[in-house]
């Protein structure tokens, strides 16, 4: 399969909720840079995934504009989606966040995915304003999600 079509593959698992599969795409010791503040591993962005995505089950990644070159995949995500469920906190022992009913929709922000064979080990953001899982979550006004 090309890395195009994996990276299409794996972003469409996760708009799924196929998020046990989606990690299979991933290889340890991956890393999530620039949408989060700080990087994530594998297990820690899944499981934000899966919380962000029960509150926002119309979340979209919106991936376009893909090319590939040598083990890089470059393209533009533009995260969008509507708070309409209870969104269970990242942070144990702290309580879900209610839904807002509010849309939110990212500016659109360049990424790379680089890959060790057919498998991911990084996935790279564009740090924009507004941009990323702090921006996006604070459009919703779920930004006490963010980080503790």
């Amino acid at each position: 399969m090309e890395k195009i079509e994996i990276v299409k593959k794996f972003y469409g698992l996760m708009e799924q909720g196929n998020f046990e599969e989606a990690k299979s795409y991933l290889l340890p010791g991956f890393q999530l840079l620039g949408a989060p503040q700080q990087p994530m591993g594998k297990e820690e962005w899944m499981d934000f995934q899966e919380k962000l995505c029960i509150g926002v089950p119309d979340f979209k990644f919106n991936i376009r504009d893909l090319s590939e070159r040598g083990n890089l995949v470059n393209g533009v995500i533009q995260a969008s989606g509507t708070f309409t469920h209870e969104m269970p906190s990242i942070y144990a022992g702290k309580p879900a966040i209610p839904p807002t009913n509010k849309k939110a929709m990212n500016p659109k922000e360049n990424f790379t995915v680089t890959f060790k064979g057919d498998k991911i080990i990084m996935v790279t953001v564009e740090r924009l304003t507004n941009g990323g899982m702090h921006g996006f979550l604070k459009q919703l006004g779920a930004e006490a999600l963010t980080y503790a």
